[in-house]
């Protein structure tokens, strides 16, 4: 059985970009917590593939946008069911 040592190879894909863009789409069908969850992967994932050149920035955009517009889609149900 073989162990990682921890480092990236380059062309490598970023695990957290994957991550972010499952819990964006995630976010999208439950909204709620995982729409924070998808925004701090996604972030994580952009500072990941900065620092060691990875690949995975489109997942990890697409991510973090989907992870907002939950966000802000949760915001506004939640305003809306406080109005009423």
């Amino acid at each position: 059985m073989s162990y990682s040592s921890g480092e990236y190879r380059r062309g490598e894909s970023s695990g957290k970009a994957t991550a972010a863009l499952v819990l964006g789409i995630l976010s999208l069908v439950m909204c709620g917590i995982l729409s924070i969850v998808a925004v701090i992967v996604g972030h994580s994932a952009m500072t990941e593939i900065d620092r060691y050149g990875l690949e995975g920035r489109g997942p990890a955009t697409a991510g973090l946008v989907l992870g907002y517009i939950a966000l802000v889609l949760w915001g506004i149900g939640l305003l809306v069911y406080l109005s009423n």
